[in-house]
């Protein structure tokens, strides 16, 4: 998915709420917006919109001299999110499909987005989740593929936010308690909200499954970018589950069976997904539509 006209502004946003979060030093977070207009003079709009947002997010972090400037929020969003966990495993147990509902439950967990929004409410997202329609519904093929694999065949689950990793963990331990391989991938590095190993660990999701960095500070998985380890789990995985805005943003073109699960909150990428699914474009407006999307390659874009 390459940058819209449309996500120039949404840059500037971006840059104003992180610098504010950075520094309470008024002249530096001007010298961060100064900055950030001068990026979008220079940026290259064949890039994904989470390829050019690197550029900003490094250069807020030198000028306000904080290099995680979202860790206070990570920490308050898996650790809010670790305080409902032992409820919501125990509502799964219960339930007709176990794993049905742990997808919706992880799709309504990408609300956390504070690259995307400026304030959500998780728990209003996870109540809506189990009862509304997906716009785009491929659960049950994705039902289909799990239950079609051979013990010990690899999954790679590509993780996106903070706090949303707990309810991600969810799909993880009912995909390990199958026998599979799992695999989560996270950042290398800091970057908005997104989760790092460290975050993962501290949420449990090792106890399910083995942990690997991306080997990028970029909020979604440019694939050429990304450490040998991540090309070689992404390419040989018998099944790859994307999370999340950014991961779909770069990984929309991707010849390549995925299946893409999030909450849509941005009209750019609803506009996108409309097309590529064949969706009326007004179901994607952007406002929080849920998504599990299962795209098997770009042969047809």
């Amino acid at each position: 998915m390459k940058t819209a006209l449309d996500c120039l502004p949404c840059f500037l946003n971006q840059a104003l709420r992180a610098g504010r979060i950075s520094t309470a030093d008024p002249e530096v977070q001007l010298m961060i917006l100064h900055e950030a207009a001068s990026l979008i003079q220079k940026m290259d709009m064949n890039r994904t919109p989470p390829e050019n947002s690197v550029d900003f997010y490094a250069m807020i972090a030198r000028l306000s001299r904080n290099p995680d400037p979202y860790l206070e929020l990570k920490n308050q969003s898996n650790d809010q999110a670790l305080a409902v966990l032992p409820a919501l495993q125990k509502e799964i147990r219960a339930a007709d499909s176990p794993l049905a509902l742990a997808f919706r439950l992880a799709i309504g967990g990408n609300i956390i987005d504070y690259g995307a929004l400026k304030k959500f409410d998780i728990g209003a997202a996870l109540a809506v989740c189990r009862e509304v329609p997906l716009v785009i519904d491929h659960i049950q093929a994705l039902l289909g593929v799990v239950e079609g694999l051979p013990p010990s065949a690899k999954v790679l689950y590509l993780a996106d936010n903070c706090g949303e990793i707990v309810y991600d963990s969810l799909v993880v331990e009912l995909l390990s308690d199958r026998g599979l391989d799992v695999i989560v991938a996270v950042k290398g590095a800091p970057i908005i909200n997104d989760a790092l190993i460290s975050d993962a660990s501290h949420c449990g999701m090792d106890r399910h499954a083995r942990i690997i960095s991306n080997g990028t500070a970029c909020p979604g998985t440019p694939l050429t970018r990304c450490s040998s380890e991540l090309q070689e789990c992404f390419w040989s995985a018998d099944l790859v589950i994307s999370k999340g805005q950014g991961n779909f943003e770069t990984l929309s073109e991707v010849d390549r069976q995925i299946f893409f699960l999030l909450t849509v909150k941005c009209p750019v990428v609803g506009a996108h997904l409309a097309e590529m699914a064949g969706v009326v474009p007004s179901r994607l407006s952007g406002d929080g539509e849920l998504v599990l999307y299962d795209h098997s390659g770009n042969k047809n874009l």
